[in-house]
């Protein structure tokens, strides 16, 4: 065999080897995509065969998501832990996404006037009871975000990092503010008028909700709610832009 000969057959034998080799990085690489999207539970991606030939791209860096609400409650707002006798219950409840509109209520209970601080708190323990022992769909906790009583206090109700339960199927983004008492019943205090003014255009303004989605529950769904004697109170407070009630 000449020199010649031998060279040859070691270069196609170099060729034949890094050729392999390059075969066997292939199949390691589709394995490795297949095998991790089983065991890690990703999304059925696509890998088209030209990423296969082109070096990977740089990771593009994932800033931290943003809460879709603050974490703490507005100044003055009677926080949940001065009324509610028992936790939340998550697993009933869905994460909240960006408020984008607001919707108010009355409790449709029996009249209540009373200006009495533990009243309200009595009463905001019985509307929670309810919602939590509703037959067929129990809440996870008290529907609404905020509730104003007769004194005008403002009261925390279910926690905003979690979607309201106050109107069926359009609670997504919705903030729900319940004014305590009946108003098919009786008429609202004007300080519960003035502080619903008030705080509906502090949320207004907080996320940035425009007029046009300022909403009675009656608007979105087939209710009295919240009653004859809110209703038009609410409508000449939205023309206003609820920002005075002269």
């Amino acid at each position: 065999m000449s020199m010649h000969t031998h060279d040859q057959e070691s270069i196609d034998r170099r060729q034949l080897v890094v050729r392999l080799g390059g075969l066997l990085s292939v199949a390691a690489l589709l394995a490795g995509c297949s095998s991790s999207r089983q065991t890690a539970a990703l999304p059925d991606v696509n890998w088209p065969e030209d990423e296969l030939r082109r070096p990977p791209a740089p990771r593009p860096r994932i800033a931290t998501p943003k809460p879709a609400a603050p974490s703490g409650i507005p100044t003055g707002i009677i926080p949940r832990s001065d009324w509610a006798r028992g936790a939340p219950i998550a697993a009933r409840m869905t994460p909240a996404q960006s408020i984008s509109r607001i919707t108010i209520h009355h409790d449709g209970m029996d009249s209540f006037t009373s200006t009495d601080r533990g009243s309200a708190a009595a009463r905001l323990e019985q509307i929670r009871n309810a919602h939590l022992n509703r037959p067929g769909e129990p809440f996870g906790d008290i529907g609404y975000h905020y509730v104003i009583d007769p004194a005008g206090r403002v009261w925390q109700g279910r926690t905003l990092q979690w979607q309201g339960a106050h109107v069926a199927k359009q609670n997504q983004g919705n903030l729900g503010i319940c004014v305590l008492g009946n108003y098919q019943l009786q008429s609202p205090s004007d300080r519960s008028l003035e502080t619903l003014d008030r705080f509906v255009g502090e949320q207004m303004a907080t996320y940035r909700v425009p007029t046009s989605r300022v909403y009675t529950h009656r608007e979105l769904a087939s209710t009295a709610c919240p009653g004859n004697n809110l209703q038009p109170l609410i409508a000449r407070s939205r023309s206003a832009g609820f920002s005075s009630r002269a």
